[in-house]
C-alpha cells in the first residue's frame, strides 16, 4: 500500500450532515450533536445509557462511525429532562429538543477531513481524481469497516445466520478459529463452557459477555442472540449482503468496459447531489430506454444501482443477471434463504445501492484531503481508489 491513514484519531475527522431536524422547546426527544474522540458508536451508546440509567433502546442515532476518529454525530434520547452528559473524550457541541426521533439513515451525508501519509505527488493525485470524475466517479464498494474493525468477521456471522441458523452465528461471533488467537476465545471454542467463558472474557467485551451471561442462565441461542443490540443483530445480515455487493462490483468491473453505464438488465435510480439514490424509484433498463438513461447518467440525474441481495431480489436477463447469479453461486446461498424462516427482524427482502459515487467539494492540500460523501459511502474507499498504486 502506498499510503497510510489514521495515525491518530485527530487525523480522521467526520462531521454528519443530517436531514432536517425540526426543533421544539417542549419536544419529546433530547437531541445532541456530540463530538466523540476514539469511540465506537455502539459502545458509546451503551456507556451513555448506563450513565443516564436508561435502556440503550431509548438512544438512537443517524449513522455508525469508526472508532479511531474524531466524529461529530447526532444522538437522540427519549428522556424527559435535559441530561448533563459527562463522559471521557466526549463533548456536547449543541443540544435541543424535538418531536422527531432520529434513526439510522437520517443523514444527507458526511464531511471528511483526513490526513493521508503518502509519497505520491499531489499533481498525480489530482490527475487521478480528474480522470475518475470524468469517467463517472468512483466504485461504491463497502469499506472494510463494514465487516468489523476489530475482528473482521461480521459478514461471516451474517452468512452463518442465513445458511446455518442462530446457534452457528452465536458461536461464530464468540469464536472464529480462523482469526481468533486470544486464550479466552480459544478456550471457549475448545469447551463451549459458557460459565468459564463469562469469567474469562474481558469486561470491555460487553456484547460477548452479555451473550455468554444469557447462555449461562439458559442455554437458548435465540435468547443469547437477542442479548445483542437490535441494530447489531441486523448488521450481520447487512454485512453479508455487503460482501456480495462488493463481489458484484468486482464482476461488473471485470466484465464491462464502462461499469458506470447502464446496459439491459440493469436498474437505475434518481440521484441527489450527495449521490444518494431514491430507493422508491428504481427504473429497469432495457434496449429501448438504455440510450436515454445513459444520457441522464452522464448529466448526473440518474445512476446505475446494483442489488443488496435479499429474498425479493428479482431475476433479470443479460450480464447484470449473470453477475448476480455468480455471486449467489459462489456463496452457495439462494435468495429464499434471506427470508430466515419468517423471522421478520432478520429477514431481508433486499434493496439497491449505487454502483458509483461522486465526492462533493473535494480538495487536496499539504497531505490533507477534504470531501463530502452521501450516506453509507466510505471515505476509505475513496482514498484507496485515489492513493493506491
Amino acid at each position: 500500500m502506498s499510503y497510510s491513514i489514521k495515525m491518530s484519531p485527530e487525523d480522521f475527522r467526520v462531521e454528519e450532515i443530517p436531514k432536517d431536524i425540526p426543533r421544539k422547546a417542549d419536544g419529546k426527544y433530547f437531541v445532541a450533536r456530540i463530538r466523540l474522540n476514539n469511540w465506537e458508536t455502539n459502545h458509546f451508546v451503551s456507556t451513555l445509557a448506563r450513565q443516564l440509567s436508561i435502556s440503550r433502546k431509548r438512544v438512537t442515532y443517524c449513522g455508525t462511525k469508526d472508532k479511531r476518529a474524531i466524529t461529530d454525530q447526532y444522538f437522540c434520547i427519549n428522556i424527559q429532562d435535559n441530561p448533563d452528559i459527562r463522559i471521557k473524550d466526549v463533548e456536547v457541541l449543541e443540544s435541543f429538543r424535538s418531536d422527531k426521533m432520529l434513526s439510522l439513515g437520517d443523514l444527507m451525508g458526511n464531511k471528511f477531513t483526513i490526513k493521508v501519509d503518502s509519497n505520491i505527488p499531489e499533481e498525480i493525485l489530482q490527475e487521478r481524481i480528474h480522470k475518475s470524475i470524468e469517467k463517472g466517479g468512483f466504485l461504491n464498494y463497502f469499506g472494510i469497516q463494514r465487516f468489523g474493525s476489530a475482528r473482521s468477521n461480521t459478514d461471516i456471522v451474517g452468512k452463518k445466520l442465513v445458511k446455518d441458523g442462530i446457534e452457528a452465528a452465536v458461536k461464530e461471533y464468540l469464536y472464529d478459529s480462523d482469526i481468533d488467537t486470544e486464550v479466552y476465545r480459544v478456550n471457549l471454542g475448545n469447551s463451549w463452557d459458557f460459565a468459564a467463558g463469562f469469567r474469562e472474557f474481558p469486561e470491555h467485551l460487553q456484547f460477548e459477555r452479555a451473550m455468554l451471561n444469557s447462555l449461562v442462565h439458559e442455554e437458548n441461542y435465540n435468547l443469547a442472540f437477542e442479548a445483542l443490540p437490535g441494530n447489531l443483530r441486523m448488521m450481520f445480515i447487512h454485512a453479508f449482503q455487503s460482501r456480495m455487493f462488493n463481489r458484484i462490483l468486482d464482476l461488473r468491473k471485470s466484465l464491462l468496459e464502462e461499469p458506470f453505464n447502464a446496459i439491459p438488465g440493469d436498474f437505475a435510480s434518481p440521484v441527489d447531489n450527495f449521490s444518494n439514490i431514491d430507493e422508491s424509484h428504481i427504473i429497469p433498463v432495457d434496449s429501448f430506454n438504455q440510450v436515454h438513461i445513459n444520457d441522464l447518467i452522464k448529466n448526473r440525474k440518474l445512476t446505475v444501482v446494483a442489488p443488496l441481495i435479499g429474498y425479493a431480489t428479482p431475476k433479470v436477463d443479460g450480464i447484470p443477471g449473470e453477475i448476480v447469479e455468480t455471486a449467489l453461486n459462489e456463496e452457495n446461498v439462494t435468495r429464499e434463504e434471506f427470508n430466515m424462516d419468517g423471522n421478520r427482524e432478520l429477514s431481508s427482502s433486499g434493496t439497491y445501492r449505487a454502483v458509483s459515487f461522486l465526492p462533493r467539494e473535494l480538495s487536496l492540500e499539504n497531505g490533507w484531503i477534504k470531501f463530502g460523501l452521501g450516506r453509507g459511502t466510505y471515505a476509505t474507499v475513496l482514498i484507496d481508489q485515489v492513493y493506491s498504486d
